[in-house]
């Protein structure tokens, strides 16, 4: 894309009667770079179709005659059905990541009175200790209107799709892949306009935070083949819930302790069989992380980021692993 043609059309503050045309212009552009938009409510971050839940599809939407359809679905790279959707209304532009091959992350500001630092500062001291000769390459980037920063990635380089995180790079860092999406400029909410600060081509996410990004199941440990459990007992199920609520009620200075014991324990049933890796290490880790970006000096804030939660779980499991056991 042009860039002298993108400062041309979208800098500075839109007139009304301009913006409905500077939307569509804006989406047909994104959908050149093959990133599949869709429209946004006005004013808003919600997306305008569809219309109703999951739950309350009747299949009477055209889109959902073969079953609920969602944004990320109905997101589209074709030029006619975005000509005829943003010439009927002024949508502000969304666009799927998943679809687009892209890997968004999202840095955050603070809010007044906390003592967490700005995402931005985070990122940064991240990518000094861990970065390496790579660093963090420029690339396709915008603000949000609170004064956060979405740096776009490519990820067709990748074998397996990266999902959606909330704090794994630390405090006010999100990412957004498979199963999310970003507001793109020149959307405007209640907020604020959204703006491209870089407009560079989006590069490929670098492998040091593929690797911190990527789910790292504990290891297996042996040659036993592990049989996921679809029809879980309700025994194994109770198990489950038990060691997840100690480690989410475990006191602060404990709580490292505690999941250490908890993938001990699942890790007991991963070796006879009944549970796989994945989902010992799943239920564990959403029961660390979900107070996960709170103040520092908030008591039910983590002592540990994701990565290092997985770190604990692998030696737990492992360690559970010489006493095997079948749920009943």
């Amino acid at each position: 894309m042009n860039a002298k043609r993108w400062t041309s059309t979208h800098a500075g503050s839109t007139p009304a009667e301009n913006r409905h045309g500077a939307l569509l212009a804006t989406a047909l552009e994104y959908a050149a770079r093959g990133w599949a938009v869709f429209p946004l409510t006005p004013g808003s971050k919600r997306p305008a179709t569809p219309r109703h839940p999951a739950d309350d599809c009747d299949h009477t939407d055209p889109w959902c005659r073969n079953g609920h359809t969602g944004w990320e679905q109905r997101a589209t790279t074709d030029p006619d059905r975005i000509t005829r959707a943003w010439t009927a209304r002024p949508y502000g532009v969304g666009i799927a990541c998943g679809p687009s091959g892209l890997l968004v992350i999202d840095t955050d500001t603070p809010k007044p009175g906390t003592t967490t630092p700005p995402g931005e500062d985070t990122l940064t001291a991240l990518t000094a200790a861990h970065g390496g000769p790579e660093g963090l390459p420029a690339t396709w980037t915008t603000r949000t209107p609170s004064g956060g920063v979405h740096r776009y990635y490519t990820t067709a380089h990748l074998p397996t799709p990266l999902g959606n995180t909330a704090g794994r790079l630390g405090a006010l860092i999100d990412t957004r892949g498979t199963g999310g999406y970003v507001v793109a400029p020149p959307t405007v909410t209640d907020a604020g306009r959204y703006e491209v600060t870089a407009q560079t081509e989006a590069t490929p996410l670098p492998a040091w935070l593929v690797q911190h990004l990527t789910p790292r199941p504990a290891e297996p440990s042996g040659v036993r083949e592990l049989r996921p459990v679809t029809n879980r007992s309700a025994y194994l199920r109770a198990v489950l819930a038990k060691e997840a609520d100690h480690v989410r009620k475990a006191p602060k200075g404990g709580r490292n302790h505690a999941l250490f014991l908890a993938a001990r324990c699942l890790g007991e049933f991963v070796a006879g069989g009944s549970l796989s890796e994945g989902e010992a290490a799943g239920a564990l880790l959403d029961a660390c992380t979900v107070h996960y970006g709170k103040p520092a000096n908030d008591p039910k804030c983590p002592p540990f980021t994701e990565a290092e939660a997985y770190k604990t779980i692998r030696s737990g499991i492992r360690r559970g692993a010489s006493k095997p056991r079948t749920a009943a």
